[in-house]
Order: structure tokens, then sequence, then C-alpha cells
């Protein structure tokens, strides 16, 4: 009759449950990768805009930059942490906080006075109006 142990089933168990471990161990630490994602944007074009729209919510306006410069438009501000009670037990910590930057190459040029944004409900909305010299024209063909 042989007995088996559990630990001889697999050479990688211990390998396994180490790993199991050290995950548990940094599960929650956050490395800067958090921050460089945020905020997630979405951008999409029409024929006459570019529209970026940004979730940033926990912020004012007050706390949001944005600037345009050739063609990039870049998002920027900081998300401060929260002040709690000297008592306070945290038992999650899943918002990031700090500085954050996020940059997008637009698809085309734009009138960058003419840009406008509006920030509500967390949500930052941007209209980027195309450069009339970079919308299509239509040529119109002559015969002789």
């Amino acid at each position: 009759m042989y007995w088996i142990n559990n630990r001889t089933l697999s050479p990688f168990s211990e390998f396994r449950t180490l790993q199991r471990e050290m995950n548990r161990l940094f599960e929650g630490i956050d490395d800067d990768v958090s921050m460089s994602r945020f905020p997630m944007l979405n951008v999409w074009s029409n024929e006459d805009n570019v529209i970026v729209t940004a979730e940033i919510p926990g912020l004012s306006k007050d706390d949001i930059n944005i600037n345009v410069v050739n063609n990039v438009l870049t998002i920027s501000g900081e998300r401060k942490e929260e002040e709690l009670a000297d008592d306070t037990v945290c038992h999650r910590y899943e918002r990031g906080v700090g500085k954050f930057v996020r940059t997008v190459q637009l698809p085309f040029a734009i009138e960058s006075g003419k840009v406008t944004a509006k920030y509500d409900k967390g949500v930052l909305i941007i209209t980027l109006p195309q450069h009339e010299a970079s919308k299509p024209k239509k040529i119109e063909i002559t015969t002789s």
C-alpha cells in the first residue's frame, strides 16, 4: 500500500504556495502604473470635432488643467489624499492619489482658441474643433 503525501504530488507545489503567499503579501501595494492610466479616456471624432471624455471623480474643476500644443491634448491635475480621523482603520485603499498627466495625440489639426471643456458629475468632456485647413475639401473635376 502506498501513502500519498500531498507534498510529493508535484515538485512545484511549494513554489505555488510561495507564489500565493507573495501575491497576498504585496496585494494592494500600488506601483506608479495605476495613476499612469488615470484618467480613463474615450476619444472620438466627427466631421467637425474631436471629443474627449475623461472620468475624473472626486476633483473640482479647479484641480484639473487642460492644454493643447501642436495637436497634443494634455490633461493633468492632482487627486489629494483624503484626510481621515486618527482612530480610522482603512480596510481597502484602491483609489489612486497624487499627480496625474494624460496626453493624447489628436487625429488632425484643431482650432485651439475654440476648445471647450465641461465638467459634470466627475466626467470631463472636451470638444476640440477641427481646423478649417485640415478639413477635407471636395475637389471639383472640370472637363476640357
